[in-house]
């Protein structure tokens, strides 16, 4: 799934220079707010340090609640030394295999150090690509949007965050954390798809909701639309989209049918409970980016071009023989902004909508070609 890459560094000098100054002007460009996260991500357990990604008071309870033990089932799989979810799921191997040079380690003199004091932020010399912090932000992440659907925009646009602070540091490039957040999405990917691990999560789901929901002292429901978001649904799109591709030029064709990865419809089996497989399938193909850019492998399966917080969110409707479309024409910017309002749905179609869309989330399309 990652296997784009040595083509590119042999035979793109574009991409990969494009990659190096993208870095550098991420890094040089974090104001402190930023720059304090980042440092905290790179740290930190970020099952906890996501929490904000929750929103101002359930972020609150949730991280109460794990800093007191209270949620036992879900650290067990979201831990970062010894979670479930990510055992056995190490990006070493990969990182060893493609061998690429950490930004801080080919041109520190262009990038900003930032570190917390006593800090070791460049102290390792192991290959950048994948981004293994990116990695477990996402399988983390994911794992925490399969469990609250409802909030699925803000807590993967959190997780694009503790991502995108790897930039910030001077450890990864923007092509790293691009792979990073595909392998993290196949790690959760795997469990739902496995009936036993499923019933973990079921488990775990349980016990959170009911933690925030008693610390909160109401339903779900009322508890979010009464909270602080960590960003608005529409911004939280577009910065999720965004981060896919980090606005790299393509380097194949646009406009190809979306291959979805075997299982990949797992990840939507939370947010659209109703659908078949089949049609969670139709859901990922309907939401996807355009084909072509740097890490699309294509007819193989492309894990970059799934652009799951649009596919959690995504309204659509369900025609008489089975087959889904999206119920609205709404846009999702590439770039962070409020997203076009949808169109009304046919209606003489049945309209069916994720947890999240039944909070008026409008269904992306994909973009257009960008050169």
């Amino acid at each position: 799934m990652l296997d784009a890459f040595p083509a590119l560094k042999s035979g793109r000098p574009d991409i990969m220079q494009l990659n190096d100054d993208m870095t550098v002007q991420i890094n040089q460009s974090a104001p402190k707010a930023q720059s304090d996260r980042a440092i905290i991500d790179q740290y930190a357990d970020m099952s906890v340090s996501m929490s904000d990604g929750l929103g101002a008071r359930l972020g609150a309870i949730y991280k109460a609640a794990r800093d007191a033990g209270q949620l036992p089932k879900t650290a067990a799989l979201l831990n970062k030394e010894n979670g479930l979810v990510g055992r056995g799921g190490s990006t070493g191997p990969a990182k060893n295999h493609y061998a690429n040079p950490r930004p801080y380690v080919r041109f520190p003199e262009r990038l900003q150090y930032r570190d917390k004091p006593g800090g070791n932020a460049w102290a390792g010399q192991d290959g950048s690509y994948p981004s293994g912090h990116t990695s477990q932000a996402f399988w983390q992440g994911v794992s925490l949007a399969t469990m609250l659907p409802e909030l699925a925009p803000q807590i993967l646009a959190r997780a694009s965050d503790a991502g995108n602070n790897r930039i910030v540091m001077g450890a990864h490039y923007p092509l790293d954390v691009m792979a990073g957040h595909m392998m993290g999405q196949k790690i959760v990917q795997r469990r739902w798809a496995d009936p036993e691990f499923r019933d973990l999560y079921a488990q775990a789901t349980t016990e959170l909701r009911q933690v925030l929901e008693d610390g909160c002292g109401a339903t779900l429901a009322v508890c979010i639309a009464a909270d602080t978001p960590y960003l608005p649904t529409d911004q939280a799109l577009a910065v999720y989209r965004q981060r896919l591709t980090y606005g790299f030029p393509l380097v194949g064709q646009a406009g190809q049918p979306m291959t979805v990865p075997d299982g990949a419809e797992s990840l939507l089996r939370t947010s659209h409970p109703d659908l078949t497989d089949a049609q969670r399938r139709q859901v990922l193909a309907l939401t996807a980016i355009d084909s072509g850019e740097p890490l699309d492998l294509g007819t193989a399966g492309s894990w970059e071009r799934i652009d799951l917080a649009a596919a959690m969110t995504a309204k659509i409707t369900v025609a008489a023989d089975g087959t889904v479309s999206l119920a609205g024409a709404a846009t999702v910017d590439p770039s962070p902004g409020p997203a076009a309002s949808s169109t009304p749905a046919d209606p003489g179609a049945t309209t069916r909508g994720s947890a999240a869309a039944g909070r008026g989330v409008r269904a992306p399309r994909r973009p257009g070609r960008r050169s």
